[in-house]
């Protein structure tokens, strides 16, 4: 029968064959023309198109037909609207392997990009949300952390703005509904959507998607990834018993690739011997097989898999299982079972070569759908230790990185105090960072479950703990979201300063993104919370707060008012990187306000502080104010010196912002028109990838300059 079909038949459920990680996308130019066409199977990227497909499986066997439907119907494009191919079977029967294998032969097809997620929507509480894609899918298309609008609707306009005119591959892997892909699906009608599900998701008929059904692999094909798997030698010798092997199999790639990956690596082992023990099984196999389809027949072969693991690699198995993140290393494992480094090692050795865990990446691990759930069902008496063990594991390891970028500032959470005296986790702030945004895909879910399971002293501190990576790289969907997650855990706990501190972290936030109503709201409640508490620290820094939201709307005697209130807790509290801090932020308001003198007596305060603290960071930031005083009061060479020392260290730092503001105080200074020019140049290639106000306060400058001479 044709596998192409167009109505509605509901899929049996099971797992993939393959559940393959996504790649980081590409850097986002709009104004780069599309290069349509296929003249190179292999386009090179350019700036603005991701090629996030990951690699085609190893052992992929035939599925000439089904390859041939999609051939079929995703043509060249053309119509009204994006093509959209739902590929639907039971779970295990290679959905994913089949898509992946098809995009890859037809990625020259569009050189815009590919891009690829896995929606993990028949994975135990870890559904993806379509506002969480579309923030990956933007910023891999380009668009800055800091510039992806926190509410779903705004990012699927955004989206579609940003797809519009383009020809893309989109693989959505494991979707569970049509509000999952709905939002997913490009403007462009040279665009093509390649679905994977264990559902036939009808209601995307209203997109004129088409389905391509896919079934169990034909014997010959069973026995094809058996023999590639564990070898010809073995395989011709026992015909008949891998034919055999390939049927209590339910020819399920997934429990295929299991059964040969026992063989494999057992290579004194008969084939027969391992048909001896499925055939064991035979009326259980069958019965479940008849009842639930190729879910329970994996449940047998995962069942089988399981009793032959050593103990530490069976415990590794129970326990990693319990963790909510779709992917973990060696370390989150040891945390989560307790067995030591050489343990863990071997242990995930063990289940990668029984199919029982895939690994990910270098080091990184990860479940199959159908594997987590045969894990979970195991007995352990330990399983609902796997969540705490695992947060308080993310919370200590979260903290050393944070005393990397800051090391300086307060935290609530005792971990800090506990960590500080170990060697530092990274060599930069900038790898430190680096290493936090790669971390938060499974931190998120990770909190949701601690707070589901009122795990709730540990939940408020992870959230803390993401105030570093948070304040710097601007993730603002998973910033909103886990800050209600914190406050709901610090509420319960009956915790006022965890709650003030939270609710301060979440009006930065709103303020960063100009909200300024909910940024002012929400830090008068930390505000509030934190003198019912009789906490001075939290007070303060929501004073200071408060003062930011005023400055951002343009009332500098009342920012200056509350960081004046702020600094004086600071002092009676004998906090120097908060005095230092309180009087940058005055000096800052005040030169604003044309204040000049008054705002370098605070300036060189902060700078004074500073330095005597090592806090090399903020002494840089203070001296841009500082040299645009020398500058105006014609102390030109001074006002560079100081330009270039903090263009160093805040190059260093890695932030754009903050390396941009020093380039336009430098043209601020310079006197020759091409040294100004370069500055504001540089500036501009600087803040292209970060947007915003920065760079339009730069582009504005470069083209007063240009113009000016044009006139």
């Amino acid at each position: 029968m044709n596998g192409v079909s167009e109505g509605g038949r509901k899929a049996a459920t099971g797992a993939d064959e393959q559940n393959v990680a996504r790649s980081p996308g590409s850097e986002w130019l709009p104004d780069v023309p599309a290069q349509h066409g296929a003249a190179d199977p292999e386009p090179a990227a350019v700036p603005g198109s991701p090629r996030q497909l990951p690699p085609p499986p190893a052992h992929f066997v035939s599925r000439a037909d089904e390859l041939s439907d999609l051939d079929a119907l995703v043509g060249p494009g053309g119509g009204a609207r994006a093509q959209v191919v739902v590929v639907v079977g039971p779970g295990g029967v290679g959905k994913t392997a089949l898509a992946v294998t098809w995009a890859a032969g037809h990625a020259h097809r569009y050189p815009d990009g590919q891009l690829y997620t896995d929606l993990r929507g028949f994975s135990a509480d870890t559904a993806v949300a379509p506002e969480e894609v579309l923030g990956i899918f933007l910023r891999a298309l380009g668009v800055p952390p800091e510039r992806v609008p926190a509410g779903l609707s705004e990012q699927v306009g955004l989206y579609r703005t940003v797809t519009a005119g383009r020809r893309l591959l989109v693989v959505l892997d494991n979707a569970v509904s049509t509000a999952q892909v709905r939002s997913l699906i490009p403007a462009s009608a040279a665009c093509a959507v390649v679905v994977t599900s264990r559902l036939r998701l009808d209601g995307l008929l209203a997109d004129g998607a088409r389905f391509v059904d896919v079934a169990p692999l034909p014997r010959e094909d069973a026995i094809t990834l058996l023999t590639r798997t564990f070898g010809p030698s073995r395989a011709g010798a026992e015909p008949a018993a891998v034919a055999e092997l390939a049927e209590l199999c339910g020819r399920f790639p997934i429990t295929l690739r299991v059964a040969a990956a026992r063989l494999a690596a057992r290579p004194r082992w008969p084939v027969s011997r391992v048909v001896a023990q499925l055939r064991d099984e035979r009326s259980r196999l069958a019965t479940l097989s008849r009842l639930a389809g190729a879910e329970e027949s994996a449940t047998a072969a995962f069942d089988w898999s399981y009793r032959e693991l050593p103990e530490h690699a069976a415990a590794l198995y129970r326990l990693t299982a319990e963790a909510p993140v779709p992917e973990f290393t060696a370390g989150l494992a040891a945390a989560v079972t307790g067995l030591r480094e050489h343990d863990v090692g071997d242990a995930l050795e063990v289940l990668v070569d029984a199919s029982l865990l895939e690994e990910a990446d270098l080091d990184f691990y990860r479940f199959h759908d159908l594997v987590r759930l045969h894990a979970r069902a195991q007995r352990d008496e330990d399983r609902f230790e796997a969540v705490p063990r695992a947060a308080r594991w993310y919370l200590r390891e979260l903290t050393r990185a944070n005393l990397v970028v800051i090391p300086s500032r307060w935290r609530l959470s005792p971990v800090a105090d506990e960590v500080r005296a170990e060697p530092a986790s990274f060599a930069t702030d900038g790898e430190a960072l680096d290493w936090l945004a790669g971390e938060l895909p499974n931190v998120l879910p990770l909190l949701e479950e601690a707070v589901a399971d009122r795990h709730d002293e540990l939940a408020w501190q992870l959230c803390e703990a993401l105030w570093e990576l948070l304040l710097y790289r601007k993730h603002y969907p998973e910033w909103l979201r886990s800050h209600e997650l914190g406050i709901t855990a610090a509420q319960r706990c009956q915790d006022r300063v965890a709650e003030s501190r939270l609710r301060y972290q979440l009006g930065r936030a709103h303020l960063d993104l100009g909200q300024l109503d909910p940024a002012e709201r929400e830090t008068r409640w930390a505000a509030e919370l934190a003198r019912e508490a009789h906490d001075r620290r939290n007070e303060s820094a929501a004073l200071e707060q408060l003062g930011m939201v005023m400055q951002s709307r343009g009332d500098l005697d009342a920012a200056v008012g509350l960081f004046a209130d702020s600094l004086r807790i600071e002092e009676e509290l004998g906090f120097e990187r908060g005095v230092a801090a309180r009087h940058w932020r005055i000096g800052e308001a005040l030169l604003r306000a044309g204040r000049e003198a008054a705002a370098a007596r605070h300036l060189e305060a902060a700078a004074q502080v500073f330095a005597e603290i090592g806090d090399d960071k903020g002494a840089a930031r203070t001296a841009i104010g500082l040299a645009r005083i020398d500058a105006r009061s014609g102390r030109p060479d001074v006002a560079i010196r100081r330009l270039e020392h903090a263009r160093g260290v805040l190059g260093r730092l890695g932030s754009a912002v903050h390396e941009a503001n020093v380039l336009l105080a430098l043209a601020e200074v310079a006197e020759a028109d091409d040294q100004v020019r370069a500055y504001l140049t540089e500036a501009v290639e600087l803040l292209a990838d970060v947007g915003g106000a920065s760079l339009d306060r730069a582009r504005a400058a470069l083209e007063a300059v240009d113009g000016g001479e044009g006139g």
